[in-house]
């Protein structure tokens, strides 16, 4: 987690780093949830097309960061994707009415 928090402390004084999630046209979202587990990363991407987001992203990340994701997270940007998550609830969807 200390690595993590580094590098998102570094981030959010990069305005380089948000305007690639412009760039990309998604609105980009990070939380951490704590778990008895362990701690876990939550990312949201809203916009037209969030997975075509993902990918511009992927595609577009700085060395550093790239280093810093496959270090932190196991994410290799230069590897096949992994498929984006499956949406099983939305609550403006599943409004009961």
């Amino acid at each position: 987690m200390e690595q993590w928090n580094a590098m998102m402390d570094h981030v959010k004084s990069t305005p380089e780093f948000a305007q690639s999630r412009d760039s990309a046209g998604v609105h980009e979202r990070t939380f951490v949830q704590e778990t008895p587990a362990g701690d876990f990363l939550i990312i949201t991407l809203e916009g037209e097309d969030p997975a075509a987001g993902w990918a511009k992203i992927m595609g577009s990340m700085p060395a550093e960061f790239a280093q810093f994701a496959k270090d932190v997270h196991g994410i290799d940007v230069h590897a096949s994707p992994s498929p984006i998550p499956k949406l099983v609830f939305d609550s403006k969807i599943h409004t009961g009415s």
